[in-house]
């Protein structure tokens, strides 16, 4: 058996290497923090080093409160939360938690359910948040297990909101903001470089990305990562590359980022709720829009969605830009997406009517 662990950042570096600007006192001022399980590349245009640092001190410190905050299994707000739930009592929550919980159930319900931030417990039996650890002895979950909480079915809709306060009558339910969190984290430090006044950045969190502002007038340049290229090296990495403006956001999900390979079966971490096994059909799906929460969520449940249903999901989320790699290697482009996007490959896409 092998597993592997994999960083989509590489699509900042067709960006850094590009994007130093000539014949300025402005200069990137950049740096690396480590937070939500992978590497963050936080990259600010300006002419004032010493201010944008304190300013990336604050970014790294919010997103560390917020990752303690909503890991669903630490001792953090969630974890508490997750406990409460699962023993019928109700909860006072942070402004924080309750808009993480009150959007995602608007986005549950317009992804007609594939995007289930209710699947925590059926999260946590793949334990993919497992596969760093060496030490841990990794097997498949029983599938008679899996059908068990399959068949329980816990939804966003069963979670009740009053004010502040937060219930549920569904003692199954444990929520996982995995597929939400990093997106919605993301928005909430373009807020602070706004208000610091830093007006053209970047915030790359493991390849899923935002920007403001430009480089000089020019737009961030961005590669998007081939996903064939974790089991076939000699491919070109980037299989396409795109040009974000200001308060756009791309965020990829893909069968390479966290996986585990068993009797030649390839067990990625992106969990259809409704079988309770990983996603078949898709091998990366690339969302742009302007929201990163909306763009983080969306790429998840499209990526369920797979080539027959994507375009039904995407139209009910409001995400017009997507492109969509098929296990066969096909790729499909919204009709939006296919203006924007240059592909590096030989490989025809198929371009679909406007969503």
């Amino acid at each position: 058996m092998q597993w592997y662990t994999i960083n989509t950042s590489i699509g900042l570096l067709l960006l850094l290497t590009a994007c130093q600007p000539e014949n300025s006192q402005e200069k990137i001022h950049h740096q690396q923090l480590f937070s939500f399980g992978t590497l963050i590349d936080v990259s600010i245009l300006t002419d004032k080093p010493q201010q944008a640092q304190q300013t990336i001190d604050q970014i790294s410190k919010t997103f560390d409160q917020l990752h303690n905050e909503w890991h669903p299994w630490q001792e953090g707000e969630l974890g508490q939360l997750n406990h409460n739930l699962a023993n019928h009592i109700s909860t006072p929550i942070s402004a924080s938690l309750h808009d993480l919980i009150q959007r995602s159930q608007r986005l549950s319900k317009q992804s007609k359910g594939l995007f289930n931030p209710a699947v925590g417990q059926l999260v946590k039996l793949w334990q993919f948040d497992q596969l760093d650890n060496e030490q841990h002895p990794f097997q498949l979950p029983n599938a008679d297990h899996i059908q068990q909480l399959v068949k329980k079915n816990p939804q966003m809709t069963d979670i009740l909101l009053n004010g502040s306060e937060i219930s549920s009558d569904q003692s199954d339910i444990s929520l996982d903001f995995g597929a939400f969190a990093k997106g919605l984290a993301i928005e909430k430090m373009m807020d602070i470089l706004q208000q610091h006044s830093f007006s053209n950045a970047i915030i790359n969190a493991g390849g899923d990305l935002k920007v403001i502002g430009s480089k000089q007038g020019k737009a961030w340049r961005i590669g998007v990562k081939n996903p064939a290229y974790t089991h076939n090296p000699k491919l070109n990495p980037i299989i396409a590359a795109i040009n974000l403006y200001d308060n756009e956001a791309l965020f990829t999900s893909g069968n390479y980022e966290r996986f585990f390979e068993l009797n030649g079966i390839h067990y990625h971490h992106i969990i259809d709720p409704r079988n309770g096994y990983p996603a078949r059909g898709t091998q990366s799906v690339t969302i742009l829009a302007h929201d990163a929460a909306l763009a983080d969520a969306a790429s998840t449940a499209i990526f369920i969605a797979g080539p027959q249903l994507w375009q039904e999901v995407a139209k009910k989320m409001g995400v017009k830009y997507v492109m969509l790699i098929a296990e066969d290697n096909s790729i499909y482009l919204s009709s939006a997406m296919a203006e924007r996007i240059e592909l590096l490959t030989d490989r025809k896409p198929i371009i679909l009517p406007k969503i």
